[in-house]
Formats: structure tokens, C-alpha cells, sequence
């Protein structure tokens, strides 16, 4: 059973290829980002992809030194992610930022883990999951707890698998 379920309602047998993909991107993506969040409290940019055979791994970049700058990191991320994209080797990526929302979710949270999610096939989608952190204070003597709000969702354009079609 996954951590997160999608805002797909089907059961993952009776979903179409691309929905099921996009399930396990979003659902990789989410566990990291808890993760991450409830040990450090902050999110830098990340990717997961799905090779071929189905399998989905956290995208890294082999520099020796990562930038500071979240924005930086983001493009050479995405850089890293769009050459494997046309050396054919992922069929589906999910690119994740922490952001901060213009207006308040329905929750009262202010910000929110960005998702796009994107697949060889065309599918294309973006998530916007709001969250907000509880605890953490006095040296972390009050442990982390994260609250996820309701997410959005909304059709997206492909740009890493655009010039593929």
C-alpha cells in the first residue's frame, strides 16, 4: 500500500498505463519529500524517473559540489534529466520543488511541494501538494510531524519529452 495515494480513484489494476506511472512517480516523489522534510525541514529541488523496465530511482547529479541556490539546482537538474530523456532512457519523470503559495491552501498552509509529472506518451500533469511543519523546536526536542493538505492537480505541457513527439 503506498504512502500517498494519488487523486486517481481507481484501484492501480483497473488504471490506464500513464495514470499508473504517473501514481508511482507522484507516490516516490512524496515519500522522499516527507522524508526529507521531517529530518531536515527544508526541500531543495529533486527528480525521480522511470527507466525502462519500470523502475523508479531518485535522479542525482554528479558534480562535486551542489549549488546553494535552489533555482540553480532545479536547472541543472532538469538539464541532467532532459540529456537521459534523449538518450531514451526514462519513460516518465517527476521534477519537485518547495514552493510558496500566493494565497493560503483551504488548510491555512502557505506552502506546498510542486510536482510535474511528465511521460513519454505525452501525459503530462502538475500537482501542487500544500504542507505545513509542526514541531521541531528547542534543538528538535519536539520532533517533526508534517501535515499534508488536499492536493491539486492540473493538466501540464510536456517540455522534456516535447521534441520526442
Amino acid at each position: 500500500m503506498p504512502l500517498f495515494r494519488g487523486p486517481w480513484p481507481k484501484p492501480p489494476e483497473a488504471q490506464d498505463p500513464d495514470t499508473r506511472r504517473a501514481t508511482q512517480l507522484l507516490n516516490a516523489s512524496m515519500a522522499y519529500a516527507r522524508l526529507i522534510l521531517k529530518r531536515y525541514g527544508q526541500l531543495a529541488p529533486f527528480g525521480f524517473s522511470m527507466d525502462r523496465d519500470g523502475n523508479v530511482v531518485r535522479e542525482t547529479i554528479e558534480i562535486p559540489r551542489l549549488p546553494r541556490d535552489p533555482e540553480r539546482l532545479f536547472r541543472l537538474l532538469t538539464e541532467h534529466v532532459a540529456e537521459r530523456v534523449r538518450r531514451g532512457m526514462i519513460q516518465g519523470v517527476a521534477m519537485c520543488a518547495n514552493v510558496s503559495l500566493a494565497a493560503p491552501s483551504q488548510e491555512g498552509y502557505t506552502d506546498a511541494i510542486d510536482l510535474t509529472i511528465e511521460q513519454e506518451s505525452g501525459h503530462a500533469v502538475q500537482v501542487t501538494v500544500p504542507y505545513r511543519i509542526f514541531g521541531g523546536q528547542f534543538h528538535n526536542l519536539l520532533p517533526r510531524r508534517i501535515a499534508l493538505g488536499q492536493l491539486v492537480t492540473e493538466e501540464a505541457v510536456p517540455h522534456l519529452f516535447a521534441n520526442l513527439r
